[in-house]
């Protein structure tokens, strides 16, 4: 039986039904105002017009039109009559007689979006009357509007939709109160005049239904994780409320996962907190997901290295690697400690974007001096960031690629350009200063002996760019780490200053040394396209040095103690699967067995398949008799060695998590940040999305060049007839504009490098716990013998580079001419010196 309605009917026509649960409401007022005055309404008995009445003509036009109308619920009535004018002294009566009072007669203050109480389905009263004020804002006559079309939602829509409010407020980063702004709300019901009813409230989309689509997730993560082995890589970040927050991410096939967030403000730093902090992130990962966890990494500074170090001979099974996309970071640091010529080149050169960049007047007679060159395009003066690790070279390299413009506009515009920064100064001594700080910039871009130098900064500084560049990968492996450590290292042993040269070498060595080694050389070696090809003729190295390392490194993975006591079939099986590995490896090495016809093919596999060793090994797997040498192999190859994934979700964060939003706590944002990276993955797969370009840094035919690693003959066959001749800074950018700017980021900097390699740790020490006091002795070893070739190829390669990096001005240019002259033995003549001109000459 329908429930009966209320006082307030008596002064409303009941109209068409609105949805499930309402029908519309008509004004007697509002529809008596624009009711014809000869026009009369036959109702029923209830009081009703009767519609179908040919009669009423009139007032059926005005239930097309809405006039007067509202949804048929007690707060949207009370509403309108409060605001209508047309309405009778007994109707205005009875809704104040309705109206519910104010508790204590003050305004409940609505309750933080960050609390975890939710909104019931249909929301407080607060929420139905905002959504009453829309709707007769959009009934008014005066706003061209129009109401959406009125189909109601069943429950399953409502579902859908709530759920894809979610998605939006996540995926675009909105705040949750974007869902009870009045524009917002307006603008869906113009879509559908019943949007109201499933529109969530600001609560239940921060609160019930991001906890379900977390579970959702979650459970998702864990289905693709479950069995896989994984890197767990962690690091640190102050949020906008200045709280230290840990980040722990898991690294999968080239792909990584954020699976916690933990409050560390009041954590100790030490190395043995931080070690039972790492063994609680790697207890999590395994229980709640299922994975088998082969190594951690993190920052090499502070209490992070002693922790992580601690932890894998705590537990040896597990690989340690440092960031190495760090550690080029602080290859930068070492450069400018080393090289203090062009650390004070770096300062001219930062202080001079600065100072261009703070003058706009100045920096519009520049823009106008590119304009004038061929082809006539602006390009913008960039400046250094401490927190992105490239910038240094692109700023650089883009004030060299300005340089004729910007030395055109000085030799041209000199004047003009002090009179742009003196400006309207009237006072004889603030005028002087300024006068000479632009002719001293203006001298500086008219020095060629500065750009000279600014171009052999950035020749320098472009290898360590492209080092970061790769290291910063998410799918970056061992091997491809070592090799670019390889390739810096070979650069700077060529370079033309030797002072710099050995600098470097020692500094890059001492990295090098820190890493974990064995894991490095044999991912190298167990790459395919690789093999022992890169390895120099002082590597030394022979199958049977290779097989006691693989064997060694295959029991250190295999060293986890099971949950219940190995029995004798244990270590048979144990046993045999070490024979396996050995016998395929030594076919591996011999291309025989599987491998047989691996060398014939490899081309045609890069052709169709690409450069990828996992690939490759995926495909071994398959064959019994390298099936554990290729799980081996995928192991090592699977390991990320940075942690850069862990980065780019802090700067997630960032967006979430701004000034405005500084009262989220962790919980949420973890959930909001899972949820956001699942709905990004999912765009990518159905194509509403690509991944950014990414940017040309360096010219393609130089990028095969800058951190070449030479290919050797094959050292396992020719070692007799080698050569016996003998290596985040915080949560806000900080833009470097000046040279004070440079100094203070330089010194922190470099004492960071500093207090890196003064770390005087005993790796043998690590080596023999980890492997055991018979291991094998060829490692550790440096990239010295790793790497070099021959001394003659060095000092040619060295020769060549020296004579790329100078820079002639006229006068050296005669001068090796005039020298050139002087070693000819038989010089020919000029034209000034032939027979029969000047004054000999004789016509």
């Amino acid at each position: 039986m329908p429930t009966s309605k209320g006082p307030i009917w008596d002064h409303f026509y009941v109209g068409l039904k609105q949805n499930t649960s309402h029908s519309r409401a008509h004004c007697h007022g509002c529809v008596g105002v624009h009711r014809p005055s000869n026009e009369a309404i036959e109702l029923d008995d209830e009081g009703n017009p009767i519609l179908q009445d040919v009669s009423n003509y009139n007032f059926l036009v005005a239930i097309k039109d809405d006039i007067g109308g509202v949804c048929g619920v007690k707060s949207a009535m009370i509403s309108h009559i409060k605001n209508c004018k047309n309405v009778s002294k007994d109707a205005r009566k009875l809704a104040k007689g309705l109206e519910k009072p104010k508790e204590g007669g003050k305004r409940v203050r609505e309750k933080d979006s960050d609390e975890d109480e939710e909104e019931s389905t249909e929301g407080p009263a607060k929420k139905k009357h905002l959504h009453s004020k829309i709707k007769a804002k959009l009934e008014q006559s005066t706003l061209k509007l129009f109401r959406g079309i009125n189909v109601p939602f069943d429950d399953e829509q409502k579902v859908i939709v709530r759920r894809q409010y979610l998605h939006a407020t996540i995926s675009a980063n909105l705040p949750f109160r974007w869902v009870e702004d009045p524009e917002v709300i307006a603008l869906f019901l113009l879509f559908r005049s019943t949007a109201d009813v499933v529109m969530p409230s600001r609560l239940q989309v921060a609160g019930s239904l991001l906890d379900n689509e977390d579970e959702v997730v979650t459970m998702r993560l864990k289905m693709i994780l479950k069995g896989k082995y994984a890197v767990v890589t962690s690091d640190g970040w102050k949020d906008q409320s200045r709280d230290s927050v840990n980040g722990v991410n898991l690294s999968v096939d080239g792909k990584t996962y954020l699976i916690d967030l933990i409050l560390a403000t009041a954590h100790k730093k030490d190395g043995v907190s931080m070690c039972k902090a790492f063994e609680g992130m790697v207890d999590k990962a395994e229980q709640d997901y299922g994975v088998q966890v082969v190594g951690f990494c993190c920052d090499n500074d502070g209490g992070s290295q002693r922790g992580r170090k601690n932890l894998i001979l705590k537990r040896p099974w597990l690989f340690g690697p440092p960031c190495c996309a760090h550690q080029f970071q602080l290859i930068l640091g070492d450069y400018f400690s080393v090289n203090k010529d062009a650390a004070a080149t770096a300062e001219e050169a930062t202080d001079l974007i600065g100072w261009i960049l703070l003058h706009g007047r100045i920096r519009s007679l520049f823009n106008e001096a590119q304009a004038e060159i061929p082809p006539g395009r602006i390009l913008s003066f960039l400046v250094a960031n401490m927190t992105r690790w490239t910038t240094h070279f692109v700023a650089f390299d883009r004030l060299y690629e300005l340089k004729n413009a910007i030395r055109r506009a000085v030799l041209l515009n000199r004047a003009d350009i002090v009179a742009a920064q003196v400006g309207a100064e009237n006072n004889r001594r603030k005028k002087d200063k300024l006068e000479s700080e632009a002719m001293l910039y203006c001298d500086l871009i008219d020095d060629i002996a500065f750009w000279r130098r600014l171009k052999i900064v950035i020749d320098d500084l472009e290898p360590i760019c492209l080092g970061t560049n790769l290291n910063q990968s998410d799918a970056l492996r061992p091997d491809q780490a070592l090799l670019s450590f390889a390739g810096i290292y070979l650069y700077f042993r060529t370079h033309s200053n030797t002072d710099v040269a050995a600098g470097m070498m020692k500094r890059v060595e001492k990295r090098w040394k820190a890493s974990d080694q064995p894991m490095f050389v044999l991912a190298l070696i167990l790459n395919p396209f690789e093999g022992v090809a890169r390895f120099g003729p002082k590597a030394n190295i022979s199958p049977f040095t290779l097989n006691t390392i693989i064997l060694q490194m295959y029991r250190r993975v295999r060293s986890q103690p099971p949950s219940s006591p190995r029995t004798e079939m244990d270590e048979a099986v144990m046993a045999a699967k070490e024979k396996s590995v050995l016998e395929a490896f030594a076919a591996y090495l011999s291309s025989s067995g599987d491998f047989v016809d691996w060398s014939e093919n490899m081309e045609s596999w890069k052709q169709r398949m690409g450069t990828d060793p996992v690939l490759v090994w995926q495909a071994f797997k398959k064959m019994p008799a390298s099936a554990e040498l290729a799980d081996f192999a995928l192991l090592l190859l699977g390991i990320s060695v940075n942690q850069a994934g862990m980065e780019r979700t802090f700067s997630d964060l960032k967006i979430k998590k701004t000034r405005l939003q500084n009262c989220l706590k962790l919980p949420r944002l973890e959930k909001m940040s899972k949820v956001g990276a699942h709905i990004r993955e999912s765009h990518k797969e159905a194509g509403f999305s690509k991944d950014h370009a990414k940017r040309a840094n360096h010219k393609t035919e130089k990028v095969a060049e800058l951190l070449a690693v030479p290919c050797y003959a094959d050292l396992l066959e020719t070692v007799e007839d080698g050569s016996s001749d003998q290596q985040s800074e915080g949560c806000q950018p900080v833009l470097v504009r000046s040279c004070k700017d440079w100094r203070v980021a330089m010194q922190k900097w470099i004492q960071r490098e500093r207090d890196d390699l003064e770390t005087d740790e005993d790796f043998e020490e690590d080596l023999a716990v980890l492997y055991g006091e018979r291991r094998s002795k060829w490692l550790l070893r440096s990239l010295e013998l790793l790497f070099s070739g021959r001394r003659e190829v060095d000092e040619q390669e060295q020769e060549q580079r020296s004579r790329r990096q100078q820079v002639y001005t006229e006068e050296a240019q005669l001068m090796e001419l005039l020298a050139d002259e002087a070693a000819d033995d038989d010089p020919t003549p000029d034209d000034g010196e032939l027979e029969g001109s000047g004054d000999d000459f004789e016509g």
